[in-house]
Order: structure tokens, then C-alpha cells, then sequence
């Protein structure tokens, strides 16, 4: 029995007759024909928007506490952070905000996803091509990874020059320079300076005189209600036997036979007086007031109020308490 033809029709056509022997759909191909098509344009509308951003685009985020932040996208930024950068007249400002605080966003003032977020991000990498860092470039917020000089910076030090003297200026602490537990002196720390204040090279000697109070009986001092102010120690010293230390001069001032570290009828507290001597200009005095003489400790201050010694005998076994007056 012979069979019919029949026409297929394609947009409204009749554009093939086929014999329902031989006949086939043209239904897969089509719509495989269509998906092709349909990822084209997919292609084409992302190639689009990554030309329409530019890395000058300004884009506003809104965090989760409320916050909005507007600026232009930093090369900085990252996949786990986000770097505004706001530029008022000469100084830009860099604001991290991590991406998953981010609630709203928009670039050019038209709401955006996070893709086109990331787009931009690749763009305005993509142009950043100097790795120089921008002049007046601040950074607000903890940085993402810490950042670690591998070669430290030089100290300026001021070098002295050569002018008159005008001031001297000094400060002094107890000092220990061997190898017991006891304090072996002073140490000055001093500085001839010219008129700007400045320090000055100059050559001379350095003289000091130490004073404190020591404790004696009323009888024998009783207008000092048992205590006289004394010296205790005395010292000249050349510059070419002090040393340097940064822009200053170090002097060590040992302790002689009055010596606070062991005599505790010594007080803890001195007054040291240093004159600067110049030849050809003069000489320069400065003074120190409460001076500690020896280490301050509660533990040994409790011990030594319950009727035991200061020091241990391995460490100075000549020490005798002080008596305030």
C-alpha cells in the first residue's frame, strides 16, 4: 500500500515533502542549534561588560554593620578582600572590606553581582602596571599579610660637629660592668652642646662629685636629726677615656670607699654635680638630683625590715642597712 507524502513545515513554509518512509525529526538539531547560539550570546554579553567597566569605575559597597563605602577598585584587591580607594585632593585613602561582609553592591551606580565585581578586579589589575607605590598612599585598616623589612634601616646619627660649647647636658643611673651581682658605679651619659643644641666635639676632661646622706647617731649630728649631707665620691676623668655611644659620650664613675652598693647607711638617693672643663672656653656645669645609687627592691626592703640582711653573703657580705633619719 503506498503511503502519502507529507510537507514539513518551518517557519510557517513548505519547504521539504518527504516520504513517511523515509522521514526523520529535525527537532535535536534544532534545539542543539539553538544552545549553541544561546552561549554565543552568553560570550558576547561578557565580553561586552568586561569592556564596558573600566578600572576608574566607581563602585559602593555596603557592608553588613551598615557601612558605605564608595571609592575606585585598588590593584590590591584580592579574592578574599576588597580595597576602596578614596582620593581627597592630594591623599588617597585605601578601606579593606572583606568580601563576605559585603550586602549591597553597585558600579556606576547600577547594582552589579559579585562576577562583575570580580571583573573589574582582573581589569583594573590587568592595567596597573607600575609596581611602584603611589606617593601621599595611605593605607586605613590591618594589612592582609604582615610585612617584614629584610634589611633594617640605618640609624641617622647625628654627628658632632665643631663648635663652641654653650650647654652640657647629662643624666647618670647605677651601673653594673662585671661579673658580681653588685653595683660597681655610675654611668654618665653626657653631651656638649653648641648654641642650637646640637652636640659639639671638644677636648678637655670631665669632672664629677657625688653627695648623699649618711646616717649617724643624734648625739653626734643632731642638727641633721641623725644624718649628714656628705660626698661620697669624686672623680676626673680625660674625654679620650670615655666612649662613645651613639651621638653622646658614656663615662663610668666607680664607686670609691663611701660606696652605696654596700654601705647601707648610705641613702639610696644622691645628688651628682659634672663640670665639662675646655680649655681656651671654659667650664660647664650641670647637676643631677635624685640619683638612685642602688637597685630598688620591695623583696630585699621586706627582708631587711624583719631583721635580716639586704644582701646574702655570697654577695656583699659588708652591707649594713640604712636608717631613714
Amino acid at each position: 500500500m503506498e503511503m502519502e507524502p507529507y510537507s514539513l513545515l518551518i517557519a510557517g513554509k513548505k519547504t521539504i515533502m518527504l516520504d513517511t518512509a523515509t522521514s526523520f525529526s529535525l527537532a535535536p538539531f534544532f534545539v542543539a542549534f539553538l544552545f549553541v547560539l544561546g552561549g554565543f550570546m552568553t560570550l558576547a554579553s561578557g565580553h561586552l561588560m568586561a569592556q564596558d567597566l573600566s578600572s576608574s569605575a566607581i563602585v559602593e559597597l555596603t557592608t553588613a554593620s551598615g557601612r558605605t563605602f564608595r571609592g575606585s577598585i585598588s590593584p590590591k584587591s584580592d579574592f578574599s578582600t576588597v580595597h576602596v580607594v578614596t582620593s581627597r585632593g592630594s591623599m588617597s585613602i585605601s578601606r579593606p572590606i572583606a568580601w563576605t561582609a559585603i550586602r549591597e553592591l553597585t558600579i556606576n551606580e547600577s547594582p552589579a553581582s559579585f562576577e562583575k565585581l570580580a571583573t573589574l578586579i582582573a581589569r583594573v589589575q590587568q592595567d596597573d602596571n607600575s609596581k611602584e607605590p603611589t606617593p601621599g598612599y595611605l593605607v586605613v585598616g590591618p594589612a592582609s599579610k604582615p610585612v617584614f623589612s629584610e634589611r633594617p634601616e640605618p640609624r641617622q646619627e647625628i654627628k658632632p660637629q665643631s663648635a663652641p660649647v654653650s650647654n652640657l647636658s647629662a643624666w647618670a643611673t647605677f651601673k653594673n660592668w662585671d661579673r658580681n651581682p653588685s653595683v660597681d658605679g655610675l654611668e654618665v651619659t653626657f653631651n656638649a652642646e653648641d648654641a642650637q643644641g646640637l652636640p659639639t666635639t671638644v677636648r678637655g676632661h670631665l669632672e664629677a662629685e657625688l653627695y648623699a646622706f649618711q646616717s649617724a647617731t643624734f648625739d653626734t649630728v643632731p642638727h641633721g636629726q641623725g644624718a649628714r649631707f656628705i660626698k661620697i665620691g669624686s672623680w676626673s676623668i680625660p674625654l679620650d677615656k670615655t666612649f662613645a655611644r651613639y651621638d653622646s659620650r658614656v663615662a663610668r664613675l666607680p664607686y670609691q670607699s663611701n660606696s652605696p652598693a654596700n654601705d647601707g647607711s648610705i641613702s639610696p638617693l644622691g645628688t651628682l654635680v659634672v663640670k665639662l672643663v675646655v680649655p681656651g672656653q671654659g667650664t660647664f656645669t650641670t647637676s643631677m638630683e635624685d640619683v638612685r645609687l642602688r637597685p630598688y627592691s620591695a623583696i630585699r626592703d621586706a627582708n631587711e625590715l624583719r631583721g635580716n640582711p639586704r644582701y646574702p653573703a655570697s654577695e656583699n657580705p659588708r652591707y649594713a642597712p640604712y636608717v631613714t633619719p
